[in-house]
């Protein structure tokens, strides 16, 4: 299993999980099959009520925040029964003693949060379960309710498996000098805490966003304005690039998602 610490600004990191030799559950599979059926509605038109609705559905998946996603790819316990090892992959120069105590701090914050909100989401599901608005179409809040209690379930098993291996010491930590290429000497130092340059690789940015950046956001934030105090270290090419590097077919979107959200989340004005 490989783990990929990304960072996207000096202070914030995407994360993703490339599991391996894991063997899926009944719910998992479960789980598979309603995304492979929901999927299907991609190829319906935008302007028929399928298209609007998977359009909007995605759009609420997008919001998700990026490390409940990171969290779900970790296998449970069941699930990874045959991981005896997790390879953790940051930057060369990222400290090893701050990998680990991002992910403690991830770990610590993020078991109790989405047991709470699974016991929330279950509370709810009988309410959900009244919204039938018309017999032959599906009672989606309902059904929405009901990934978010199994993904706040994964998430919550996932933490759960990951902070396991934190605890036995069954990681190694890998300072990928391939990785630290993307960031260039200016980003690295940034990330040191230096005040040098950013460089190219801070100046260049893609125009292409997911529904989760508003336009007004990320057109300001690609142009300069405002200036910004922690500025985005790697553009969406250097992860497509990251992605094919490491071999994972999983990676661009996920790093991808997260790139995204942090940037929305950067460029809104403080209230």
């Amino acid at each position: 299993m490989r783990i990929f610490v990304i960072p996207i600004t000096r202070t914030r990191w995407a994360l993703h999980c490339h599991p391996a030799n894991v063997t899926p559950t009944r719910l998992t599979k479960w789980a598979g099959v309603a995304s492979e059926k929901w999927s299907k509605w991609s190829a319906y038109p935008r302007t028929t009520w399928r298209g609007k609705i998977y359009a909007y559905g995605e759009s609420l998946m997008d919001r998700i925040d990026f490390r409940e996603y990171f969290l779900k790819e970790i296998p449970s316990k069941d699930e990874g029964s045959l991981v005896t090892k997790a390879d953790i992959i940051a930057p060369s120069f990222i400290a090893k003693t701050e990998v680990l105590k991002e992910l403690d701090l991830l770990v610590g914050t993020q078991v109790p949060y989405h047991s709470r909100w699974m016991r929330i989401s279950c509370y709810l599901l009988p309410v959900t379960s009244l919204f039938t608005l018309v017999p032959v179409i599906p009672n989606f809040p309902f059904f929405y309710n009901l990934f978010r209690v199994y993904s706040h379930y994964k998430a919550r098993h996932g933490a759960r498996h990951l902070e396991h291996l934190l605890e036995t010491r069954a990681f190694e930590i890998v300072g990928d000098t391939e990785l630290s290429r993307w960031y260039g000497g200016s980003a690295s130092g940034s990330l040191r805490g230096s005040e040098a340059s950013l460089g190219s690789t801070a100046a260049a940015r893609s125009n292409t966003g997911y529904s989760a950046v508003e336009n007004g956001d990320q057109d300001s934030l690609e142009n300069g304005t405002p200036l910004l105090e922690d500025p985005a270290l790697v553009s969406d090419e250097d992860i497509a690039e990251m992605a094919r590097y490491f071999d994972a077919p999983t990676f661009e979107h996920a790093v991808r998602r997260a790139r995204h959200q942090i940037i929305a989340k950067m460029a809104k004005p403080p209230r």
